[in-house]
């Protein structure tokens, strides 16, 4: 039974909450829940074969897999409107994503929740509205893409269908009301900065048996997909420069080029990474997939954290690695890329990295601190502030509801 209370909160990805994957957005959904005092909230998102041996609470983390109605609803959709409408209106054409779309919708007409939260997936806020236009709709966007990654029409379809949006950051807003005709006022949209859960802190746990970490050095660190979009290529053009300089120091590739463990892939990309470490014999370690207690492990000795993603290919939210970075009393040395702006504070808790490109300018800042010893200490302590300060999960959920309370969600 449904109760009028009750908040749905829907995850507009294919991939589930729990997260198999690790994917941030789902981390963020899960961990709400948990962390929340109160228990209106319930959370639909698409059926796992590997939740099936997982320990979560199944009265609240619901889950939907495709039924031959679906299927049928889809062919359907297909018929009415052709693939280049059907991209248009639902921003995909991807038949997997759609029939998650009608699942959820088929999960609403037999579950008739009024007021709904969906995380990422635009297009099924469009679905949703055209099945059930009475529906209350609050969207969560967790990057800062909006204006590049949608038409006019899309975005006029989004604002017009919500109460209001919540984003990880500001700019979002400023650049999709200076990208569209149509503005959103700025009092329909709730910036909420991300939290986590942190399972370490620094020096806490013992050293990874599996990647021995030598703490006599000055150790650097990047964590996160193995991609060009997160520029581990120039990191380490850049760490080429620094270990001229400096040789007391070393640099931990933490993750793979996939998003699981079964997915440790060598891509082109990596192995280009891969070679050009070795042809110039710098001490680089790339760990592959960790999970969560062994990167937090590794995190635990390293000295600073390098976010090198490339600002011309990919815009970030407001990244987890940061703060699990700082949570971990760890500086971070970022490019200016997205929201990242409105967490490093240049000089306090890390450096920012605003020169294009920036592979010199990110070697100087990883020099200047890895030499500096005095300098390192003070920004450690300045990024444990930060995490304190901006991103744990009592100051979040207060943010969270007092946006619901806004929204008229909870009264």
């Amino acid at each position: 039974m449904v109760k009028k209370k009750d908040i749905l909160i829907v995850y507009g990805s294919l991939n589930s909450v729990p997260s198999t994957e690790g994917a941030a957005p789902a981390k963020v959904i899960y961990e709400t829940v948990l962390t929340s005092k109160e228990n209106y909230f319930k959370v639909l998102s698409n059926s796992n074969i590997n939740l099936n041996d997982s320990d979560y609470d199944k009265n609240v983390f619901l889950h939907v897999k495709p039924t031959f109605l679906d299927q049928f609803i889809l062919l359907i959709l297909k018929i009415r409107y052709p693939y280049i409408k059907r991209r248009e209106k639902f921003i995909t054409g991807n038949n997997r994503q759609l029939l998650y779309y009608i699942s959820v919708c088929r999960f609403l007409f037999f579950n008739p929740y009024d007021k709904i939260i969906i995380h990422v997936g635009i297009g099924l806020v469009k679905m949703i509205k055209m099945f059930y236009p009475k529906k209350e709709i609050i969207f969560y966007h967790h990057g800062t893409s909006l204006h590049s990654k949608l038409s006019e029409r899309q975005w006029n379809s989004l604002i017009n269908n919500v109460k209001s949006i919540i984003g990880v950051n500001k700019i979002a807003l400023i650049k999709a009301n200076m990208h569209f005709a149509n503005k959103l006022n700025p009092s329909r949209y709730f910036k909420i900065n991300n939290a986590i859960i942190p399972n370490v802190f620094k020096n806490t746990a013992s050293i990874n048996t599996k990647y021995t970490i030598d703490c006599n050095k000055f150790n650097f660190a990047f964590s996160g997909r193995i991609c060009i979009e997160k520029g581990v290529l120039n990191l380490l053009k850049a760490f080429s420069i620094v270990y001229k300089k400096n040789t007391n120091v070393s640099l931990y590739i933490l993750g793979g080029a996939g998003t699981k463990e079964k997915d440790n892939i060598i891509t082109p990309y990596l192995k280009e990474c891969m070679e050009y470490t070795s042809l110039s014999n710098l001490p680089v370690v790339f760990t592959g997939f960790l999970n969560k207690s062994d990167l937090m492990n590794c995190l635990s000795h390293i000295d600073v954290s390098i976010c090198p993603t490339d600002k011309k290919l990919s815009e970030e939210g407001m990244p987890l690695t940061i703060i699990e970075s700082f949570s971990n009393s760890i500086p971070v040395i970022a490019t200016d890329s997205g929201g990242i702006r409105e967490m490093l504070i240049n000089e306090v808790n890390g450096y920012l990295i605003e020169d294009y490109p920036y592979i010199d300018d990110l070697a100087n800042k990883m020099i200047q601190i890895s030499t500096d010893t005095k300098m390192c200490k003070t920004m450690s302590v300045n990024a444990y502030k930060s995490y304190v300060t901006n991103y744990q999960y009592d100051i979040y959920n207060k943010k969270l509801t007092s946006v619901l309370e806004t929204c008229d969600f909870i009264n």
